[in-house]
């Protein structure tokens, strides 16, 4: 696995001073720029201020570990979750309502329905829609990929799962996941009641940016989208439960739930592209 994420990538200076296991730098060692090493320069920094403020209560030298000792004692997944603290805060994007749906216009939407936000140096921010979310509602567990692990666009690259029901999601470019949400898999349910903020799941670095967000949607391009998608999804429940909208209603937040009639692997042929 390290073998072939390695391939034509330089390890990260953390790395070569034995202070992680593993990481890889994606900045051409220029770590002004590099979240991570924010990161990990503060945690340095906290160390360095607790042995020095031991040194002068105590009034002899403190036995606490060396910095670098201290920082490998912790987890791989403690260090790369202070790296997604880094990606704690999103820019919310502005969203349109169509049918009840939240439709962010200034983010890429993938036909399967994940969303795309660009972030600094070169990666992007990937998430689900909110017209997902309450189509399928809340989900019990989501199967998020591993850092290290490959994006390609339009093949399974994480799963939902609710009451036993899984629902693949599929890539909307090609990359390599840098970071993953954790509060998302602590509390699978953020995606849903938040898709566009706190339930964001992936940080990724791109491998071939421009010609895959040709292929995405943008803009009044995705309202336009949605509401086709929102017409499909009302001409089923219409046929298939005998319930319609009506003028000024909107769309509830769990319609699978509430109307499980439709079936979920219909639902994931018709709009996830992968039943």
């Amino acid at each position: 696995m390290i073998e072939q994420v390695t391939e034509g990538r330089k390890p990260c200076i953390w790395m070569e001073a034995g202070v992680v296991d593993f990481k890889l730098c994606n900045h051409c060692f220029d770590c002004a720029s590099c979240d991570f090493d924010r990161a990990m320069t503060a945690a340095a920094a906290q160390e360095l201020s607790l042995r020095e403020a031991c040194e002068l209560t105590e009034g002899q030298p403190a036995r606490i570990l060396p910095i670098r000792e201290r920082l490998r004692q912790r987890s791989f997944e403690q260090l790369l979750e202070d790296q997604a603290e880094c990606y704690a805060n999103l820019d919310r994007p502005q969203v349109r309502d169509v049918f009840g749906f939240g439709v962010p216009l200034s983010l890429y939407l993938h036909r399967g329905h994940t969303w795309v936000a660009m972030e600094t140096c070169g990666r992007v921010r990937v998430g689900l829609d909110d017209f997902s979310q309450k189509l399928l509602g809340p989900a019990d567990d989501i199967r998020l990929p591993s850092p290290g692990e490959k994006f390609q666009r339009d093949r399974v690259v994480l799963t939902l799962v609710r009451q036993g029901k899984e629902a693949p999601v599929l890539a909307p470019l090609d990359g390599l996941v840098e970071v993953v949400n954790p509060l998302v898999r602590q509390s699978p349910a953020l995606a849903h009641n938040d898709p566009y903020g706190g339930g964001w799941l992936c940080v990724v670095t791109p491998t071939n940016l421009k010609p895959d967000l040709e292929n995405l949607l943008f803009g009044q391009r995705n309202a336009a989208w949605i509401e086709n998608e929102s017409y499909k999804l009302l001409g089923m429940l219409e046929s298939s439960v005998g319930v319609t909208l009506n003028k000024g209603e909107a769309v509830v937040g769990d319609i699978y739930g509430d109307y499980p009639q439709l079936g979920w692997e219909k639902l994931m042929r018709e709009f996830l592209h992968t039943a």
